[in-house]
């Protein structure tokens, strides 16, 4: 790609990407998203040290997704709408360098323009997915953009290494269920620089000594956070999984949602998935079709290498190997399998489809007159096709998730319970209050939080809670009011307390305060 041009784009999109923030109302954040808010305003101030909070009581190993969105975030004014934008900007990104990188690597034919419009279909078959800022949807695209790469650098590109790095990190970072694939495809790509090498390829000292660096800079914090807390999420990490690792899934259990995930954008019943309970509704045909996109695959990566199309036959053993390490991956995952645990695997069943068709069609034109094989200029139309279809889809995912978040009018009784406990603190003269927080009311309270944050009122949280806040949150002593968000149980408790203060009542949601003297609380 020309530097220019790519810088020109890039400015672009952040000029757009602030402006739309910027004019876009005010959307009021709860659950989910306004954890993801809230880390990355946390990000803003350079307070964030663990990545995600996921629903077992660790965070995913790294922050690197909240601080790539939080300079877009303040330049947008601290408003949601810029997180959404923000998971735009990477999607389109990613769809850009995974066609970029195909073309770059057979110089025409078909297979360039049917990934890109494998990805599209499937962007387009799970509507809002290219403006989600959930952590568990925005690596999804980029983990094929990842593929690709690796399957570039190991056919002789050795200058894409640094960016393989980086993408693999962003991926693992952001969600832990992509670093099986991450250290898989990297371990297959460093073992290939080794072992398969021409001798007309570039050297790799240089590049290796650049990725070395780059590895080292998008992982400092999350090895700085493990040293400076006695192990740290880290640590954490490390138990659930090896030290108190619990029972996982059967590979019998695992080949079926495996198969049912591969074969997703061919199945009626597709859609974009948000962490809930599914039923495999018992299609004869999902497990032999996901068993033969693997039998194909590892066909064509037979053929392609022997007739020495390098990138061809890298890319297609690269695509095996993600079908397979998702497998496996499920055998691990503990308690019940989720929709969007599966969901990713949808997209690498994209892009096997677009290999094996690639490969039908090279082998028939193979027998028609030369005038039937596409020309480069062709190909490239239809890349260019793909990525304005892209585009497209991704500015109606965007105003479409906007707006469906600017008319959750429920939202309210979040400003107003945000607004009664401001009210409070400042009445009172309240120096830092100790919120608790009822279980059932976590999505609510996260809301809250995230306003008294932002607004620069200190507050700390019950020790519970710091996994899903993080330690930023933690109590110092120096609390002088406790202040509950609890449903009516917990307020008739809290009533009976002498110097009660009831601040807010609405749907379901109380919030009750009490001074306290600072290193006494209890």
């Amino acid at each position: 790609m020309k530097t220019l041009p790519v810088a020109l784009a890039i400015g672009l999109g952040i000029l757009a990407i602030v402006l739309f923030s910027r004019l876009t109302p005010p959307i009021t954040t709860d659950s989910d998203f306004a954890v993801a808010e809230l880390y990355t305003e946390l990000a803003t101030r350079g307070r964030l040290l663990v990545g995600p909070y996921s629903r077992f009581g660790w965070n995913h190993p790294g922050p690197f997704y909240f601080y790539l969105q939080a300079p877009l975030y303040a330049l947008g004014g601290h408003k949601a709408a810029a997180l959404y934008a923000g998971a735009l900007a990477m999607n389109l990104a990613a769809l850009v360098t995974l066609v970029w990188v195909v073309w770059r690597g057979t110089r025409g034919g078909a297979l360039p323009g049917l990934i890109g419009a494998a990805c599209v279909l499937f962007a387009w078959r799970a509507p809002r997915l290219l403006a989600s800022p959930w952590t568990a949807h925005v690596p999804v695209l980029p983990s094929v953009t990842f593929i690709v790469l690796c399957a570039a650098v190991v056919s002789g590109r050795v200058r894409l290494l640094p960016l393989t790095m980086a993408v693999g990190s962003f991926l693992a970072q952001t969600h832990l269920g992509f670093a099986p694939l991450v250290a898989g495809l990297s371990a297959a790509v460093l073992a290939a620089l080794l072992l398969w090498r021409r001798d007309d390829d570039p050297p790799i000292g240089r590049v290796v000594s650049i990725s070395a660096c780059v590895l080292f800079a998008l992982w400092g914090l999350p090895i700085g956070e493990a040293v400076s807390h006695g192990g740290g999420n880290l640590a954490a990490l490390w138990r659930f999984f090896v030290t108190a690792a619990g029972p996982g899934h059967s590979l019998r259990d695992a080949l079926f949602n495996w198969s049912y995930g591969l074969t997703g954008i061919l199945r009626p019943d597709f859609g974009l998935a948000w962490g809930g309970h599914f039923g495999m509704r018992g299609l004869w045909w999902v497990l032999p079709c996901a068993v033969a996109q693997v039998g194909l695959l590892a066909e064509i990566a037979r053929r392609d290498l022997r007739a020495a199309r390098r990138f061809e036959g890298a890319l297609a053993l690269s695509a095996l190997a993600a079908s397979c390490i998702g497998l496996w991956a499920l055998t691990r995952v503990r308690d019940d399998i989720l929709d969007h645990e599966i969901f990713w695997l949808a997209a690498f069943g994209a892009i096997n489809l677009a290999v094996i068709a690639a490969a039908g069609l090279r082998a028939l034109w193979s027998t028609r007159p030369p005038r039937w094989n596409p020309r480069p200029r062709e190909a490239a139309a239809a890349c260019a096709l793909a990525l304005l279809l892209g585009a497209y889809a991704g500015v109606r995912d965007l105003r479409d998730f906007t707006a469906f978040e600017l008319r959750r009018q429920e939202r309210s009784t979040i400003v107003a319970t945000y607004e009664s406990i401001r009210d409070y603190v400042r009445a009172e003269g309240v120096r830092k209050p100790l919120v608790t927080i009822d279980d059932p009311l976590w999505s609510h309270a996260a809301g809250v939080v995230l306003r008294l944050q932002q607004d620069g009122t200190p507050v700390a949280l019950s020790d519970e809670w710091l996994p899903m806040f993080t330690r930023a949150y933690a109590a110092t002593g120096a609390e002088d009011a406790v202040v509950s968000i609890g449903r009516e149980g917990l307020h008739a408790e809290r009533s009976a307390r002498p110097g009660n203060a009831a601040l807010f009542e609405r749907r379901g949601v109380y919030v009750d305060a009490i001074r306290m003297t600072p290193g006494r609380l209890r």
